[in-house]
């Protein structure tokens, strides 16, 4: 048998849902599973943050119980719901100092506060450090999932992209970049966003973008079985991109392409919203188009080549 690192993050989901019945309504597969409780659309969602691999250099315990709750946020905002709630499953090592824990208990409410939603609940347990969140949300229009684009719909990503990557890279080599560093100690859920989405009726998918904009494109794209053309010109370019790549020698695209922990949403809609997209005042940018087939390619400087999916992959180095 091959180990977890060998077989890599994706393909191992890929085989444990094969073997999974799939639920009466949403799930498992997507952002967040959703079920029809009596007519009420309930969407959950769990996701785990670590010391070893979340916490960047400068980051406050508040700052790590803040995280914890964003990643679980932006997995429900993805989907269109609203979220209700948050469980907290605390593991720290017995020696941590008390206040290490209501410190990240602290971050934990202080993000729920953002998003209106209230803490259920949770549970302590000695560990090396990490955090198992799960979110509970309440879809009141329709539900947005990976795979309902077509070719033809107009692919569009919230806010900048990048800035959590640089954030790292800065908190790592010491740069002052604090809007970057604030990417990456304290990533805002697009609920707002994804709620208008749905709402409105205006996206055919959508997505978080929390492991890169290129592995998020390629899973819209096998979900909904198409392909996509993205435009390198019309990226929106994350704050601190241009100033740590440049200060460290990095490649641009390797952190606007392949950068982990960005939390924006990548959404697909049809051409007749866009008026209806333009007039919801959200901080959206056009950066492609769904096409046929199952190829996802970058568009530079008029040349077309396919982008490999190369985002942040947990149990490989990725």
């Amino acid at each position: 048998m091959a180990s977890l690192k060998d077989v890599g993050e994706r393909a191992l989901i890929d085989r444990i849902l094969k073997d999974i019945r799939g639920s009466s309504y949403i799930g498992p597969g997507d952002d967040a599973a959703c079920m029809d409780v009596n007519g009420t659309k309930v969407v959950i969602c769990t996701d785990i943050v670590s010391f070893d691999k979340h916490l960047a250099e400068g980051m406050t315990m508040k700052d790590f119980g803040w995280l914890a709750a964003a990643v679980n946020f932006s997995d429900i905002a993805s989907m269109g719901a609203r979220p209700v709630g948050i469980l907290a499953a605390v593991s720290l090592p017995p020696e941590t100092d008390e206040e290490c824990l209501y410190d990240i208990m602290k971050g934990i409410m202080e993000c729920s506060s953002l998003v209106n939603a209230d803490i259920l609940g949770g549970d302590t347990k000695p560990g090396p450090g990490s955090v198992c969140g799960t979110a509970v949300g309440i879809c009141d229009h329709r539900v947005l999932t990976r795979g309902g684009a077509r070719p033809g719909d107009i692919v569009a990503v919230t806010g900048g992209l990048g800035s959590a990557a640089a954030g790292w890279y800065a908190a790592l080599n010491n740069i002052d970049e604090k809007d970057a560093l604030n990417a990456v100690k304290r990533p805002i859920p697009r609920v707002k966003e994804g709620i208008i989405l749905s709402e409105k009726g205006i996206a055919t998918s959508c997505m978080d973008i929390s492991d890169g904009l290129s592995a998020t494109a390629a899973a819209i794209c096998k979900s909904s079985g198409v392909g996509m053309d993205i435009l390198w010109e019309a990226l929106p370019k994350g704050k601190g991109v241009e100033s740590v790549c440049k200060t460290l020698n990095i490649p641009e695209k390797e952190l606007m392409l392949s950068g982990g922990g960005e939390y924006e949403l990548m959404f697909t809609f049809r051409e007749e919203h866009l008026s209806v997209l333009h007039d919801s005042d959200m901080d959206v940018h056009i950066i492609g188009k769904v096409t046929e087939g199952n190829r996802t390619n970058l568009i530079a400087d008029g040349k077309s080549e396919q982008m490999e999916s190369k985002g942040y992959e947990h149990f490989t180095k990725g």
